[in-house]
């Protein structure tokens, strides 16, 4: 029998755990260094049926527990490797976020800004009264301000007599994130950190040009969809509704009077049914309770599944709008989740939003990546990529050094 190896954050190795309303996904990524440079390779994926979340929110604790179990124990044994440590995603329309501002005064030698600067102005910044209920998840930081000079990324070292620094405070549902930690805590699974889920798919599937200019993502789960909106390199805002994939599909089995089972499979099959190439088709579809096969128009679909996706992306793009931000979104809008792969989705956002329009898959990950290279894999993915840069910002990479050889076929160019 194999000997699988029980590891921790502390090795090179990174956990992270995608608990969403349709299914629970587990993603194993080891961390390969070769000098500075870090490279991160997936070496495990299980998945599992979610049965106690709904919209974001568990409403069965124990099949929660159940459905994390069985997804790690199915990742373990792809990797070889026993799980003991994860990075968690949170998410739910209880999500929100705040943007909030801190001053200090430059105090020390020759003016000069210093790490203790920023620390002051972030932790005055921070400083809000919160609901009893809620709990802060994030403090994210947008941009500085050093006297009047703004836009400033990185002001350490430079010379002021005032920081202002603008940040983005992300809270949760206290009652969710105790109830999502004792889930883990009964799978007797350590938690390395809790990360929003708009933040762990931006990881996965944006690239830093559309971060820079202003980009909206919208990740359409089973139960949720997640909106947000990066610019100048930050997140400025996130948000979560509660209408996703499982609403399609239970329009659809309305509609076609079919059983839910049936609809999502011919929800997956024909997407929206926009299609020419579908419209003049007729479709076998059972009826419920178990009665005789009947026929019906593709057309149909087309009929069910469109109004919805239109006001989907209307209530997306209003959630946009009502905080100001339809003008900072220059490179479009990235739609990924479980929801993103249905046909005809894409084109029907493009006449919502009246920008550029993509599907956001993961990258930046090697190994076993063709396995999870779907948008409904984004923020498992993601969470394992949050977590490299959160190890390397914690100083905790292994690196390891380069042999002889190694050094050898660079310097030979091989």
């Amino acid at each position: 029998m194999k000997r699988r190896l029980r590891i921790k954050m502390k090795s090179n190795y990174l956990v992270g755990i995608d608990i969403g309303s349709k299914k629970i996904s587990t993603i194993i990524g080891q961390i390969k260094t070769d000098g500075e440079r870090e490279e991160l390779e997936i070496i495990g994926y299980g998945n599992a049926e979610s049965n106690g979340i709904r919209k974001g929110v568990i409403v069965d604790m124990k099949a929660t527990v159940d459905d994390i179990r069985k997804s790690v124990k199915e990742a373990e044994l792809t990797a070889g490797v026993e799980v003991e440590s994860v990075y968690i995603n949170i998410s739910g329309s209880h999500i929100q976020s705040i943007r909030a501002k801190g001053s200090v005064n430059i105090t020390g030698k020759n003016r000069e800004i210093t790490q203790e600067d920023i620390d002051r102005a972030v932790t005055q910044g921070s400083s809000i009264m919160l609901p009893n209920d809620r709990d802060i998840i994030h403090i994210l930081r947008q941009e500085f301000v050093v006297d009047t000079q703004d836009e400033i990324k990185n002001p350490i070292g430079m010379i002021g007599n005032n920081l202002d620094i603008y940040i983005l405070i992300v809270t949760a549902s206290r009652s969710s994130i105790k109830n999502l930690l004792t889930c883990l805590k009964k799978a007797k699974i350590d938690v390395d950190k809790l990360v929003l889920s708009h933040l762990a798919t931006a990881e996965a599937v944006l690239t830093q040009d559309e971060k820079e200019l202003g980009v909206a993502l919208i990740d359409i789960g089973g139960g949720t969809t997640d909106i947000a909106v990066f610019e100048r390199g930050a997140l400025i805002h996130a948000s979560t509704i509660g209408v996703g994939g499982y609403n399609f599909t239970n329009d659809l089995a309305i509609g076609t009077r079919t059983p839910i089972e049936k609809a999502e499979k011919i929800k997956r099959k024909y997407g929206c049914g926009t299609d020419p190439n579908f419209k003049d088709q007729n479709i076998e579809i059972p009826s419920v309770g178990a009665k005789k096969m009947r026929m019906i128009s593709a057309s149909l679909l087309t009929d069910i599944l469109k109004p919805r996706a239109e006001e989907t992306f209307d209530m997306i793009k209003r959630k946009i709008e009502e905080e100001g931000f339809e003008n900072k979104i220059n490179a479009g809008i990235v739609i990924t989740g479980g929801s993103a792969y249905l046909s005809g989705l894409l084109e029907i956002a493009d006449d919502i939003f009246s920008a550029p329009v993509r599907m956001g898959k993961p990258s930046g990950v090697g190994g076993l990546i063709d396995k999870v290279d779907s948008p409904e894999f984004s923020t498992s993915v993601g969470l394992i990529k949050y977590g490299l840069i959160d190890m390397k910002d914690r100083g905790m990479i292994k690196n390891q050094p380069q042999g002889f050889f190694q050094k050898l076929k660079e310097y030979v160019g091989f």
